[in-house]
């Protein structure tokens, strides 16, 4: 192949490394590739080894749009190139889409989607290549593809991997894999000017006011992209130049407007999604905030902290400029929040699964018979990470004590969620289609972070749903409305969007599966509420909190204290399971507060948790009292975990014999007797004078004479019912004449002027915020 029918291509950096690449995979089980951003190793190396006679090059990308993206990039380039159509050799493949058919040589692919083929015996073959691409992300995927790619290389010794980068320790990968088929490709087509910035939007505005420039703006999160579009929004229109918002929630063809040429330039702000992989040709200036939103688990919870970025992800930002011109890269502080110098910033990221939950990894793994703890990661969890992970796993019935996997576990790994909402599937599995197909829906909405915004700034949404007892069913009522709501109004409302449409494609997924329809959900039954609340606290039976009168929670294992969400549309509730999650925001003063919440919340009956996980909880019988709601005599069941009381709901008795018939009167006596304390008690201080007494037994002794022998108000009849009633009254044991004299001695205005002891004027009394809890 020579320069000419490369056209283009042939200016690569990595074009004079086509033979090298070849020759070193030929006699190789590892090849590793270094190369910069820019240098063409994505959209070349694929090419070279399909030409070169491998039968199949299957190329993993850490993000959809990536994959997306370079199929097309690639089907383009070969079509130019050869003058042939290439749709058919080249396609790409995702968990929720598909372009690619028998004949695809070359083949882009989400590396989830490509972990689960390995592991699942439908991977690489012989004459076949797996390149792992953009290796230096080192997502949890990543991580067991490689644990899995070194784990193949020792069993087949015909499997081939290519691992590439811009900037990964070659060496010590080497070193991992054995090899010393390491090749670096050095330089770059164009010039990248590097320097730091006073403020972020301060330089947008500059570039604005100064020159035509394709600008793409790095920035932690969503809310911060709002923020600088809404700043400098104005003179962006006054000058012609459109502001493209570019983050995970947007909709593929929102996403797109960002690869568009405009002839005023462009201002494109962005999280990391445009980081790797994404080739936006015509960017000349980069801005880095230096700071990333990312997943991370802190003291056994998991949050959304901003962090500095690190010196590999701060090059390969910088590495989206000069790609096909000179370009430059500003490092600038945003609004107050820090900005490390490149120099003080660590060399690299922490790598995903040293900062995430892994239970539904491990489970993963433990379903082909692979114990986490014995793969060879090149980034090894910690012994806590691993101890946690199946901490969870038994709780949730997946594992037994000694790391078999049990029914329900197996059950579980069929559904492609996390295991909590696996379990939850698992459940649902007792109980009618409707039910379990009503719960797949609350699932998938779930499973992509939710459809509405939990901030107390978005409460429209509010006016679709009527629960009171879970945020999940809530949600589940928001997304049923969305066919009446205008999309122009999700913004405002607080519904996501790009989020609706995703839990479309993973409702489609899951019901593929358990062979239901989503286009004939149906709203939630009265009858169908304890059902889906019993799946939801199966699946969360790890996470129950006691809800303290000041809001705070309190988990029921290891007494850790957090704040219930904002959002949350659970009244009241005294205990709950929800998802414990740190999220980190700016102050005004420029410092970072981190909010230690629990969303997701759903209202849990105690009497529920032994039937749901026997193995953890268990439950006796407490005392018997009178319930006045039931109008019944009642018996406390108590609820134990971990040698822990939960107070648990009572339970009415039905035997009726001599002991419960005494029973019934005397509590009922005794609480008759209590509320006639009470008003004796408010009379005495309203009167200032003396009260006599009712005495507990003649007043026992009387509703046993009343009640004939009954254990529950239900079994009187309405005069009876009345006797007690009136039995219940003061005036009933003081007598009509003693109440007339009472009424006349009511104390006088001579006192009203007089304050009690410790009284304080209305506007001096200290807030208890526990009332409204009353």
């Amino acid at each position: 192949m020579n320069a000419t029918e490369l056209g283009f291509a042939a200016d690569l950096p990595i074009f004079d490394y086509h033979e090298a690449i070849t020759s070193a995979v030929d006699a190789n089980q590892v090849t590793i590739i270094t190369a910069e951003t820019g240098a063409g190793k994505s959209t070349q190396v694929p090419q070279y080894l399909a030409e070169h006679g491998y039968s199949k090059v299957i190329v993993t990308q850490p993000r959809i749009l990536a994959a997306r993206n370079l199929s097309r990039r690639v089907r383009e380039e070969r079509a130019m190139r050869t003058g042939v159509d290439s749709d058919e050799l080249i396609g790409y493949r995702t968990a929720h889409e598909r372009d690619d058919g028998p004949d695809t040589q070359i083949l882009y692919c989400t590396d989830g989607l490509q972990l689960v083929r390995e592991i699942t015996g439908s991977g690489t073959s012989e004459k076949q290549v797996l390149v792992l691409d953009e290796i230096h992300e080192w997502n949890e995927n990543m991580e067991v593809l490689v644990a899995w790619a070194k784990k193949r290389c020792q069993e087949e010794p015909r499997f081939k991997v290519v691992i590439m980068s811009a900037t990964i320790e070659s060496e010590n990968l080497g070193a991992y894999f054995g090899t010393t088929s390491i090749i670096a490709v050095p330089g770059r087509s164009y010039e990248v000017v590097k320097r730091r910035g006073k403020d972020l939007i301060a330089e947008i505005m500059q570039l604005l006011d100064t020159k035509t420039s394709n600008m793409l703006v790095f920035l932690p999160g969503k809310a911060e992209i709002e923020n600088v579009g809404e700043a400098i929004k104005k003179k962006a229109l006054a000058k012609g130049v459109p502001v493209i918002p570019l983050h995970s929630q947007l909709e593929a063809s929102a996403q797109q407007q960002a690869f568009a040429s405009y002839p005023k330039g462009k201002v494109i702000l962005s999280t990391n999604i445009a980081q790797t992989s994404v080739t936006i040709d015509d960017i000349d200036v980069v801005i880095d905030s230096g700071l990333e939103r990312r997943s991370e688990v802190q003291n056994g919870v998991e949050g959304l902290f901003i962090a500095q970025i690190s010196q590999a992800d701060s090059l390969q930002r910088a590495g989206r400029a000069g790609r096909t011109k000179n370009g430059e890269y500003i490092l600038a502080p945003y609004d107050t929040m820090p900005c490390l110098a490149f120099e003080d910033r660590p060399p690299y990221g922490t790598p995903e699964i040293l900062r995430k939950h892994i239970d539904r990894l491990t489970l993963r793994l433990a379903n082909v018979g692979i114990d986490i703890e014995l793969l060879d990661f090149y980034h090894a969890p910690s012994h806590r990470a691993l101890k946690n992970a199946k901490r969870t796993l038994v709780a949730l019935g997946a594992l037994t004590q000694s790391g078999e996997v049990t029914a329900t576990g197996r059950r579980m790994e069929r559904f492609p969620v996390e295991s909590a909402f696996a379990r939850m599937l698992v459940e649902a599995e007792m109980y009618s289609q409707e039910v379990q197909a009503k719960l797949a829906a609350i699932i998938s909405i779930q499973e992509v972070g939710g459809i509405v915004k939990s901030s107390t700034r978005y409460t429209a949404w509010r006016s679709f749903t009527r629960q009171t007892k879970s945020d999940l069913l809530a949600q589940y009522d928001v997304y049923l409305a969305i066919p009446t709501i205008d999309p122009e109004q999700f913004e405002d409302m607080g519904i996501i969007g790009k989020n609706v449409i995703k839990a479309q494609e993973t409702m489609e997924r899951l019901d593929r599966d358990l062979g239901f329809d989503p286009s004939k959900l149906t709203p939630i039954e009265s009858h169908e509420v304890e059902p889906l609340l019993k799946c939801i606290v199966a699946g969360q039976i790890d996470q129950l909190w006691t809800v303290e009168p000041d809001g705070t929670v309190i988990h029921l294992s290891n007494n850790q204290k957090r704040e219930l969400s904002s959002g949350t549309v659970v009244a009241h509730p005294k205990l709950i399971a929800g998802t414990p999650f740190d999220l980190q925001i700016p102050t005004p003063k420029g410092d970072l507060e981190t909010l230690h919440l629990v969303q997701g919340v759903t209202a849990v009956n105690p009497a529920w948790l032994e039937g749901l996980v026997p193995h953890l909880f268990t439950s006796k019988p407490g005392k018997i009292y009178y319930d006045n709601d039931q109008g019944a005599l009642v018996m406390r069941q108590v609820v134990k975990f971990n040698g822990r009381t939960v107070e648990g709901a009572g339970v009415p008795i039905t035997d009726s014999n001599p002991r419960t018939r005494r029973m019934f009167a005397d509590l009922y006596g005794a609480w008759l007797y209590e509320r006639l304390e009470r008003e004796r008690r408010n009379l005495r201080k309203s009167h200032n004078r003396r009260i006599p007494a009712v005495l507990l037994r003649q007043l026992q002794k009387q509703v046993r004479t009343i009640t004939g022998g009954a254990i529950s108000l239900g079994e009187l009849s309405r005069q009876q019912r009345a006797e007690l009633e009136s039995l219940g009254k003061m005036q009933t044991h003081l007598g009509d004449a003693f109440m007339a004299k009472l009424g006349t001695s009511r104390k006088g205005g001579d006192r009203s002027g007089q304050q009690r002891r410790g009284w304080e004027p209305r506007h001096k009394r200290k807030y208890d915020r526990r009332n409204d809890y009353r």
